[in-house]
This record gives C-alpha cells, structure tokens and sequence, in this order.
C-alpha cells in the first residue's frame, strides 16, 4: 500500500508513518520546516507547507500512486493567548492562524490527490479532527479559533465525501479524532491527575491505521473516534 503522511514531523504524524513503515508499506512523509529526526530511513519525505497550494501541488505532481492519506497538521495555541476561554479574549489573527493550518490544508490537499486516490482499487482520505470540533458535543464553550477551524474542517470532510462519492467512488473519506495524546500540541492543556486518559503517540497511531486500515468506501463521510466510535458532526 501507498500511503502519504502529512505532517510527519508532528508527534502523531511520526508515529502514523513508522507503523506503516514497520508494517511494510511504501510510505511517503512531509515536513513543513524541520526535517523530522530519527525517522526510519525507509520513508521518502519531501518538504511541503500545506497551506501554500503552489507547494501542495508540486509536492503531490512527484508522487505516482497513492492509497491512503492521513492529513495530521494541526495548530492549538500560541503565546499570546490561544485558545481563547472567553470572547473577551479574541482577536482576528487567532482565528484566521487557526483556519490557515487547521482548515486550508485538507481542501488544497483535497484538491490535488484526487486523481491519485481515483486510480486505487480502494483508497482512504482522512484528517486529524477534534472532538471539540463537534458542534453537537459542544457542551463547555470556549477555545473559539480552535473549535471553529475543526468545525469547518468537518464540514470540508463531509461536503467533500459526498462530491467523491460521485466522483471518486473508491475513495472512504473521513475524519479522526486521535484522542488526547501526549504531543506538545495538547501539554499545555493535560490537567494534573489525568494521565491515566491520555494516550501516547504510538498508541494512537495504532489505533488510528487499524480504523483507517478498515474502512471501505461504503464508510465514507463520517468522523470517528480513535476508540472506533463515531461522533456527531
């Protein structure tokens, strides 16, 4: 199997890549700024911003076939005050920050790996979403840039699995939520005496390749748990 890691320099980026690798598949990992360290040499990995589609582009017009593609960028916090627990605390440059990375990655990526994922006899196009991104689960409030990009995410994922159902039959499209795993991205924000609900970034990844290794064309347009769950949109 073919399969393309983006964001492979991020904690469940790495992991996702190296269990595919461990487990013999041609993996294809890329990396926005820094060359991600101690990856098995066995992954081919090209520099991409995934926000920039001209890079997008380019980057996808190398590779020559494709089964599965995990989108793992994703963007929490900042120094200045992201996420934002009460509106007093927005500012325009938070959410627009959080849209560019969380958000704009997966349309453009969309956009130029489709004929890619037409040619497989079955592929797999998925993004790491947030639960918070659920507007139906939403009962706390708060981290508005956050849950706002993710619940645009979502809707990308959605409206796009029923254009690809039409178009791109073969392809499932969906959305992960990988739980809350012990990256820098979610440190900040892991209360004292939680650990035992955490999940470190190699257990995470092995339960999100089983669920994307499982998942037929006919699951398409949903968004999963890494429990194997579903979650409400």
């Amino acid at each position: 199997m073919d399969v393309l890691i983006v964001g492979a320099s991020g904690g469940i980026g790495r992991a996702l890549a190296e269990n595919y690798a461990v487990n013999g598949h041609h993996v294809i990992g890329t990396y926005c700024k820094n060359l991600p360290p101690e990856l098995s040499e066995s992954i081919d990995l090209i520099r991409m911003d995934p926000s920039q589609e001209a890079d997008v582009q380019n980057s996808l017009s190398k590779i020559s076939s494709l089964d599965l593609l995990i989108n793992c960028v994703g963007f929490l916090s900042t120094e200045d005050g992201l996420p934002e627990k009460t509106i007093r605390k927005f500012e325009p440059h938070g959410l627009e920050e959080s849209i560019r990375i969380n958000t704009l990655p997966t349309l453009l990526i969309a956009k130029h790996s489709q004929k890619l994922l037409r040619q497989s006899s079955q592929s797999v196009f998925a993004t790491i979403s947030a639960k918070v991104g659920s507007i139906e689960d939403n009962q706390l409030g708060g981290w508005y840039s956050y849950r706002i990009s993710k619940a645009a995410l979502n809707m990308a994922i959605k409206t796009l699995s029923i254009e690809w159902s039409k178009s791109v039959p073969n392809c499932c499209v969906a959305a992960f939520h990988p739980g809350t795993v012990t990256t820098k991205l979610s440190a900040p924000f892991v209360g004292e005496g939680k650990t035992h609900a955490l999940l470190s970034t190699s257990q995470s990844a092995a339960y999100l390749s089983q669920m994307a290794n499982n998942l037929k064309p006919a699951d398409t347009g949903r968004f999963w748990s890494w429990n194997g769950n579903e979650i409400c949109w």
